[in-house]
């Protein structure tokens, strides 16, 4: 039987890391994304190149005489291809990009004649025609002229073609309007996605959730942009931002919170998109201190003063940029987007963020001028309060024909949005919390502080005092909701935003794991016809969920869900988050799959790695890392002054005759725990640990004689706290090689290592922690 190496033996040695996270990464480094499969459809002698019909790995079956794969076909380098049609569309050409991309399709042609050339695009395999996927571009002009169509004119000679407009797209068809042929050798897309860094990153044991982070990184980089735009009124040059979805050309400050907190995990260079999208609200603030639902990135501010924001006069044009209806775009029959429709809870979402943005950054200097903005939108949601000091949203016209406004809603603009709304009061929490926090940091305003924390729990006391029902042991979405709907957005939300004690934490959990939950997801609402909350599956609630529950310390709830959420859109494609779907796992005509808020990363992040900033630009932090039932990960988190890594792993030596751990197994000799990466990913479920499993179900057969856990924390900077999980028993811990707790209590307390330790619940927690340490503990319990 082998043993298991000492704490003190495997503390000895920091834990490597696995550069297997590499392979993850999705968005290529080059900015052209050509072909990774190309398919042969309908006339087969229509296409002049070799095919293979049939056969393995040719997506052919049996009686599908019809469709062939080409080999590399239309790739940079490879053959090209000559489409010959006797009829409208009686031969096309399918190509796989192999991801969602988003920029100008290019097609290099020897000539085409006879007929147009048409390149149709789809974000969904299924829903690809000569027509495209019938996607619609919501909002915004400036990437017009949208199309899921292009047309390409005969022509005798060589060209290199591009779309009018830019395209997202990860599927195409190729065929001709008529009889005719082309010659064409190469199709590719220009990407036009901000080029960020993957400095953050994130590893396990399971594959799923490792494709989960990287596909959610995927889908928050494809929403970010650099370039110019020819729109009257718009500034000079690059502007670098942060868009809802790829295919709109606005930012939703409702978005831009979840967007934003992953971002800060994924790639340093978010820290500059995030400070170029708050700045843009700060520009047109209304007068009486609200923001519209959306801006442009066409605005910009007083040409003496670039970075300051403007007065709260609303958006100024057409000096300051360009027409607010023109940059937004209208919403159905003339409805505009800027004037008719209103979300008051984006106001608290700014605020909320802005003081994100001052936690993971530490930008005293970017934040200390939007203070008097801040201070404005909350001086604004106060104004709208009912007696108990909550935000209560007015009526529109849908519910009085005689209200001012044409539309108010909160983040699921159709809904019904009248009344005291849950989740909008528990941002207007958090957002009053963060001014606070700001108002203390960097005003020295203490007074002032103390006044909006007061504020803040009179807020929290009164929420649940509305709207919590004790007998369901769940949130209610609004007061003025008759079906008293428990949804998902009002549940998680308050995980998220901090209103909620242990014991309601607890029990919402509870209900968000059984009374909404599906095999896809958690749905919004109970009912489904309740106007005020659609029935469906939405991405944000997912996102909000996952991260509500880890930070209540049920990371294997948070796990639960992302395997299931997440396990579901890879499976269906494209590889990028969803915006909504329906409860049986279905899609609808014309819902997406390109939207950044639908993330996993801020809950593995903070979950399963444990990190979370403490101070602004993470001077302090704090690594607790929660292995629920997992074998092994590790990651790092971008700071200012470099990046945080975390790498843990945890192993079992079973009895006599038993296969030890895959994932972490303890080595001989130099007593270090290998940590090897997951190289591929799984369609369902975890690629987890069956000891792990077994033992966590109490199989006496697998039941484990010895156990380690070996926990590397690397700062670049800063002083933080490490928290070190005990797994159920008490345990010997030794930090760089020397035992600092022996199952009861601190020892070796003098010297150069890390202050403390101390015991909370079932960890061993170590402050003043700076520089990179090893902490490790062996064996079944302290003796």
């Amino acid at each position: 039987m082998t043993m298991t190496p000492t704490a003190e033996e495997l503390s000895r040695t920091s834990l490597p890391e696995d550069d297997a996270w590499r392979a993850l990464v999705v968005l290529p480094d080059a900015p052209l994304i050509g072909p990774a499969e190309v398919t042969v459809e309908d006339d087969l002698q229509g296409v002049g190149v070799p095919c293979t019909r049939g056969g393995p790995g040719t997506g052919v079956g049996e009686g599908n005489a019809g469709k062939a794969r080409v080999s590399r076909l239309l790739a940079e380098g490879g053959p090209s291809l000559t489409l010959r049609t006797r009829a409208r569309h009686s031969a096309s050409v399918i190509v796989d990009l192999g991801l969602l991309a988003m920029g100008y399709l290019e097609v290099v042609v020897q000539r085409i004649s006879g007929a147009p050339l048409r390149v149709a695009h789809a974000q969904f395999r299924d829903q690809l025609s000569p027509k495209g996927d019938g996607l619609q571009a919501f909002f915004g002009t400036d990437a017009a002229p949208w199309s899921r169509v292009d047309l390409f004119s005969p022509r005798d000679t060589p060209a290199t073609l591009v779309s009018e407009g830019k395209r997202e797209t990860r599927y195409l068809l190729l065929t001709l309007d008529g009889p005719g042929e082309a010659v064409i050798d190469r199709v590719r897309v220009r990407s036009t996605v901000y080029p960020v860094r993957r400095d953050g990153h994130f590893l396990s044991s399971d594959g799923l959730l490792n494709r989960a982070w990287h596909h959610s990184a995927h889908s928050g980089d494809l929403a970010s942009v650099s370039e110019d735009s020819d729109l009257p009124g718009a500034p000079e040059g690059p502007s670098p931002w942060m868009l809802t979805a790829p295919f709109d050309r606005i930012l939703f400050m409702g978005d831009l919170h979840m967007q934003a907190l992953a971002g800060y995990q994924q790639s340093g260079d978010y820290r500059r998109l995030v400070r170029h999208s708050l700045r843009q609200f700060g520009w047109v603030q209304n007068p009486d201190g609200s923001f519209p639902l959306a801006v442009s990135h066409l605005v910009h501010g007083d040409a003496e003063h670039p970075v300051e924001p403007g007065p709260p006069t609303g958006w100024r044009v057409p000096e300051n940029g360009p027409d607010p209806d023109l940059a937004l775009g209208y919403v159905g029959d003339g409805i505009s987007l800027f004037h008719d429709v209103t979300i008051h809870s984006f106001t608290a979402f700014w605020v909320a963020a802005l003081a994100d943005h001052y936690l993971y950054t530490g930008d005293a200097a970017f934040v200390r001028p939007l203070l008097p903005v801040a201070r404005r939108a909350i001086a604004f949601l106060s104004n709208r309060t009912d007696a108990d000091g909550l935000f209560r949203e007015q009526h529109d016209r849908r519910t009085d024909p005689d209200a001012p406004l044409a539309l108010v809603a909160n983040w699921s603009p159709l809904d019904l949005a009248v009344g005291v709304d849950s989740l909008t009061n528990a941002v207007l929490h958090r957002a009053l919390q963060g001014l606070a926090e700001l108002e203390r940091n960097l005003a020295e305003a203490p007074d002032a502080a103390l006044r909006l924390d007061e504020q803040a729990e009179r807020v929290r006391r009164a929420l649940l005092e509305r709207l919590w029902d004790a007998r369901t042991g769940a949130m209610v979405l609004n007061s003025d909701d008759p079906t008293r709907d428990h949804t998902g957005d009002a549940n998680a939300g308050n995980l998220v935003f901090g209103t909620l004690d242990a014991d309601r934490a607890r029990r919402v959990m509870e209900f968000l794991g059984t009374k909404l939950a599906t095999p896809y997801g958690t749905r919004s609402s109970e009912f489904e016809d309740n106007p005020y909350r659609a029935s469906d599956i939405q991405g944000y609630v997912q996102a909000l969920e996952a991260l509500g529950r880890v930070r209540h310390g049920d990371t294997p709830g948070a796990l639960d869900l992302i395997r299931r959420w997440w396990g579901h859109m890879l499976d269906e494609g494209p590889g990028t988050g969803w915006f909504a779907w329906q409860t049986d796992g279905t899609r609808r005509h014309g819902d997406y799959a390109s939207t950044p808020w639908t993330t996993a990363v801020p809950a593995l992040t903070e979950g399963v790695l444990g990190v979370r900033p403490t101070g602004p630009g993470y001077r302090r932090w704090r690594v607790a890392p929660e292995p629920a039932d997992l074998a092994w990960a590790q990651g790092r988190v971008p700071t200012p002054g470099g990046g945080l890594a975390v790498r843990w792993a945890r192993a079992r030596v079973l009895r006599v005759g038993l296969d030890t751990d895959s994932g972490a197994r303890a080595a001989t000799g130099g007593g270090a725990i290998e940590a090897r990466g997951a190289r591929t990913g799984v369609s369902k479920g975890a690629e987890s640990d069956a000891s792990l499993g077994a033992a966590a179900a109490g199989d006496p057969a697998t039941e484990p004689i010895e156990e380690s856990f070996v926990l590397t924390v690397e700062p670049s900077e800063g002083e933080g706290e490490v928290v070190v999980p005990l797994l159920g028993r008490p345990r010997r811990i030794a930090v760089d090689g020397l035992l600092r707790w022996d199952g009861e209590g601190p020892v070796n307390t003098s010297g150069g290592t890390p202050d403390g330790p101390r015991s909370r619940g079932d960890a061993v927690v170590f402050t003043g922690v700076t520089g990179a340490h090893t902490f490790a503990w062996s064996g079944p319990n302290h003796e």
